[in-house]
């Protein structure tokens, strides 16, 4: 692993991580690539061999070097922590916007077999918004996941709202005929009307490395996940960490998922906090979260 000096000279780049504050803590990731069929692109923050890892996994359309101020901030109250670009994602190879869930968590157990051979700590993961579906199916399909984090989290099975349910219908559906269509993100998650005010938010439109539009087969793949947890308990810890006044996922859905699970869900809500926690708190998302996850890996949580 070598130290990344990538990118900045980009002036948009450069404008964009000005933007968010992220220059001093780019400046200490190191970048990790996964061989493979597609490579994955990871980025490091590191705290001590011994320490447990935390892997990291954005929200849709996103990628992992937005969050480097959240990843820095965790990594500093004692993990080493990984971001993982999903395929099709980011620095990571594949058809823009294309992916199963199942080829991630195929993607992220690889991750985990290079990093094994490197830390002796425990393994947990963090899923920011759509991230959190893979993270709890990662966990469900790997027993070396010891906790996780989700950052809001939705379940097929249990909709939202009237209207969710009949948008997936109509996903999964259509999705047998045209994989291949693609929908813009707007229609699920307005990134620059949730960054509305923030100094990033114009510039979040204009990244090239944002996935804009998803094909039907990915969404499908998405929104068609069974977990588990509401009929089964799982040795790992699960937690929901979110805004309270959360724009996409609203606190009361969380709730009808902690009454509704088998398995034991803790749900920690940041005061005054909106779905955009990364950029618009992230001090605060690393605090709660860093503090949870020691909790559960003593088996206090």
């Amino acid at each position: 692993m070598a130290k990344d000096e990538a990118r900045a000279d980009d002036e948009f780049r450069q404008q964009l991580w000005d933007s968010l504050g992220l220059g001093r803590f780019l400046a200490r990731r190191e970048v990790l690539e996964i061989e493979g069929d597609i490579p994955i692109h990871c980025e490091l923050y590191r705290n001590d061999k011994a320490a447990p890892v935390v892997l990291f996994l954005p929200g849709l359309g996103t990628y992992i070097e937005l969050y480097a101020e959240l990843l820095g901030r965790l990594s500093d109250r004692g993990f080493n922590v990984v971001g993982v670009d999903p395929r099709g994602h980011g620095y990571s190879g594949g058809d823009r916007g294309y992916y199963r869930v199942e080829d991630l968590v195929g993607d992220l157990q690889r991750v985990i077999d290079r990093l094994q051979s490197e830390f002796d700590g425990p393994f947990t993961v963090f899923g920011y918004s759509g991230g959190a579906i893979t993270g709890l199916k990662l966990a469900e399909s790997d027993e070396r996941i010891r906790a996780v984090l989700c950052g809001t989290l939705l379940l097929s099975e249990l909709e939202p709202d009237m209207l969710h349910g009949i948008g997936w219908n109509w996903t999964r559906t259509t999705a047998w005929f045209f994989p291949k269509l693609r929908l813009p993100l707007k229609q699920y998650v307005d990134l620059e009307k949730l960054l509305d005010g923030h100094p990033a938010g114009p510039l979040i439109d204009k990244d090239p490395r944002l996935v804009f539009e998803y094909p039907l087969a990915t969404l499908a793949s998405l929104f068609s996940q069974r977990s588990h947890i509401l009929h089964r308990r799982y040795d790992f810890h699960l937690a929901i960490l979110q805004g309270e006044r959360d724009e996409v996922l609203e606190t009361a859905y969380a709730r009808r998922i902690v009454e509704r699970a088998r398995q034991p869900i803790e749900l920690i809500l940041l005061e005054g906090e909106g779905h955009m926690v990364p950029w618009d708190n992230p001090r605060a998302m690393a605090e709660r979260a860093g503090d949870w996850l020691h909790q559960s890996l003593s088996g206090e949580a």
